[in-house]
């Protein structure tokens, strides 16, 4: 029986793409990074060092938030048609398969973006893997509510030697219900990401009217002379205020993002697109409109 090879085994366990997302996350992170403390450091003029920073966060969270926007919407496609490849291994079984044939022959029907998942399985057991070990597998690349419940589930029945096909139709039905739980659930939530991203770009146009209107003003000749006329110190300068309202920008923009990707189906994940986007927002402002 041939042997998978190591690249074989990643592509089977879905690693080697999260490998080179993370690989190429890191080194473009590292390279901004190194720029920004060189210029931060006088090492190298290579201009604005605090740009360097923005830079390796956009990069960090540009690269692997769209790797996971766009896993995320191949297994919620996978997660949809998964209650029809259970209901059709329950369907094999009754018709006399053992467990192992009805992945096998199950695995040459059409699914969709599930059929590769279930090819995967399907070899991982030609290759020697029993099929608790290959389900546990998929279970972990697909990672879902359903599809770890529905793994789980017919693993202990498999185990427990019970009547496989009518836990397999009980899981399937099981999986619909999660599905459209879930469903339901996105779309309560997506009003509350609205309202966050209004706040957000709030805060943003009340940053640009401040620093381009009325730090200007305040911080004119004609103010300098009333505070010296007053006897006072003279006011911190245009640029001094402008940097601080950028720093908490970008703080605003991290711990936003944050708080709407929890707010959409519950994981810090999906917080990293919506860091990137709101980040973008702030560092565009402030270069375009706000010359910073």
């Amino acid at each position: 029986m041939p042997q998978p090879s190591r690249i074989q085994k990643l592509l089977i366990t879905g690693d080697l793409p999260r490998l080179i997302v993370y690989m190429a996350t890191s080194v473009s992170v590292s390279v901004f990074i190194i720029l920004g403390l060189l210029s931060l450091l006088g090492i190298a003029n290579l201009g604005n060092s605090m740009d360097f920073f923005i830079f390796a966060l956009l990069s960090g969270t540009g690269i692997y938030g769209m790797y996971e926007y766009l896993n995320h919407r191949r297994i919620s496609k996978i997660d949809a048609v998964f209650p029809d490849f259970i209901r059709d291994l329950a369907a094999s079984r009754r018709a006399g398969m053992t467990f192992t044939n009805a992945i096998l022959f199950t695995s040459k029907g059409n699914y969709g973006l599930l059929t590769k998942e279930i090819q995967k399985i399907a070899q991982q057991i030609s290759w020697g893997s029993s099929v608790e070990e290959a389900l546990e597998s998929f279970a972990r690349r697909i990672n879902t509510k359903s599809v770890r419940r529905t793994v789980s589930l017919i693993i202990e029945a498999s185990r427990s030697g019970g009547n496989v096909a009518d836990v397999l139709d009980v899981a399937a039905q099981d999986a619909r219900e999660i599905k459209i739980l879930e469903g339901e659930r996105r779309v309560g939530m997506a009003s509350y990401v609205i309202v966050i991203y209004v706040g957000m770009y709030v805060f943003l146009a009340i940053i640009a009217i401040l620093s381009g209107v009325f730090i200007p003003t305040l911080t004119s000749g004609g103010a300098s002379g009333l505070a010296t006329a007053l006897g006072r110190r003279g006011l911190v300068s245009a640029t001094a205020i402008t940097s601080v309202f950028y720093l908490a920008t970008i703080v605003q923009a991290i711990g936003t993002g944050l708080v709407a990707g929890v707010f959409e189906d519950g994981h810090i994940k999906s917080s990293v697109k919506h860091i990137f986007i709101m980040v973008f927002s702030g560092w565009l402002l402030f270069k375009l409109f706000l010359g910073v």
